[in-house]
């Protein structure tokens, strides 16, 4: 039994190195390894500040980002809504203009029309006119023809009765 139960000397002296150990390490080990944990130990708190300090400017700059993409869409339907009003003006402007430049054409056909109709006229009259002459000259012709035919005839009648 002797292995299970310390005897008193041994207690003794395991105490004293233990005291010694503990001076030892309480004058050169556990100041510097306090002063080490607490150096450790304000890294780490400043770390840990400045994460959070980071993680809110984060978040304060994703605000930013989500109000100026906000402000983009405002300005891009405004900008969208604008150009469409624009179109259809352009578009309202250009049938005005369309129909008023077809009004136009059509006017213009129309005079024109008109003035072939009135050249047109103008030469059936000419044509008629001279086929009015014609007519009549070859009337004319055929009645002097018949005329001269019927004075040869009485001149040729007068003869024959002077010679009787």
């Amino acid at each position: 039994m002797d292995l299970l139960t310390p005897s008193i000397g041994l207690i003794v002296w395991q105490t004293i190195i233990f005291l010694i150990l503990m001076l030892f390490l309480s004058k050169y080990a556990w100041k510097p390894i306090i002063k080490f944990v607490d150096q450790r130990e304000e890294k780490i708190r400043i770390s840990i500040e400045k994460a959070d300090q980071v993680k809110k400017e984060l978040k304060d700059i994703e605000n930013q980002k989500n109000k100026i993409l906000k402000e983009i869409r405002i300005k891009r339907d405004f900008l969208l809504k604008e150009a469409i009003k624009i179109k259809e003006e352009i578009k309202h402007k250009a049938q005005k203009e369309g129909l008023l430049e077809k009004k136009k054409i059509i006017q213009e056909a129309k005079k024109m029309l008109q003035i072939e109709r009135k050249v047109a006229i103008h030469e059936l009259k000419n044509k008629i006119g001279d086929i009015s002459i014609k007519i009549a000259e070859k009337i004319l012709k055929e009645e002097f023809d018949k005329n001269q035919k019927t004075n040869q005839q009485e001149k040729f009648i007068r003869k024959l009765i002077n010679d009787l």
